[in-house]
């Protein structure tokens, strides 16, 4: 197992949460197709391709696409794939008819602005992205965060990050979401409906500094 898990390029393991969302959902019963928007290295998407789901991953850095691909084909041998190099944004705008069954969002929608958000769920459902009824899960940066306020106020809960040195993050988008705010904003765009709402808040420690992420996690039915 050492050795198997040595191979892997980049990100080792799923995000805890939605480990427990996949299997508390029974999502490994009945294989499907899933979409991940922000997928790195394909991580998360590994846990679903190990119960035999056909799987797209959207990711902007050409690095990680690289090696999601490798640890799918040389790591892990699974052959139902889909890797694409793109800002998710225009993927949505431009793919149609893909009709997952499952769609991830997690940890990404902080690097782009709110109206970006809306506009992107809004082509999720115009080009059929999903099917009705999909399960759905997201995770979101909340106003606890480290980095709210560290920056140039752009919008309400966004900023560009002028005053951060040590997230990595210094020089881009930083959005953060209260509750109810992202809740309506699903409930409006996706049907969110028979969801969980859980906050996830962990301390890092970065060249001596320690940095607070806090997150919103929701998962549900959508469309």
């Amino acid at each position: 197992m050492s050795n198997y898990i040595s191979n892997l390029k980049g990100f080792k393991y799923p995000d805890s949460e939605l480990i427990r969302y996949f299997f508390k959902n029974h999502l490994n019963i009945k294989p499907q197709k899933v979409l991940e928007l922000g997928c790195n290295n394909g991580n998360n998407l590994a846990l679903f391709a190990s119960y035999d789901y056909e799987v797209t991953g959207v990711e902007l850095d050409a690095q990680n696409v690289e090696n999601a691909n490798f640890n799918f084909s040389n790591v892990y041998g699974f052959d139902k794939f889909n890797f694409i190099n793109q800002d998710m944004r225009e993927f949505c705008k431009n793919t149609k008819d893909l009709k997952s069954d499952v769609l991830l969002i997690p940890n990404v929608i902080n690097y782009i602005t709110k109206s970006d958000f809306i506009k992107l769920l809004e082509n999720i459902i115009q080009n059929k992205l999903i099917k009705s009824n999909s399960n759905f899960f997201i995770r979101a940066r909340s106003l606890k965060d480290h980095r709210y306020g560290l920056g140039k106020q752009i919008d309400d809960g966004v900023f560009i990050l002028d005053g951060d040195e040590y997230s990595g993050e210094k020089g881009i988008i930083c959005s953060c979401y209260k509750e109810y705010e992202l809740v309506e904003i699903l409930k409006s765009k996706l049907n969110l409906r028979d969801f969980t709402l859980i906050t996830s808040e962990n301390l890092n420690v970065k060249s001596g500094v320690y940095i607070k992420d806090s997150d919103i996690i929701i998962y549900g039915k959508i469309n």
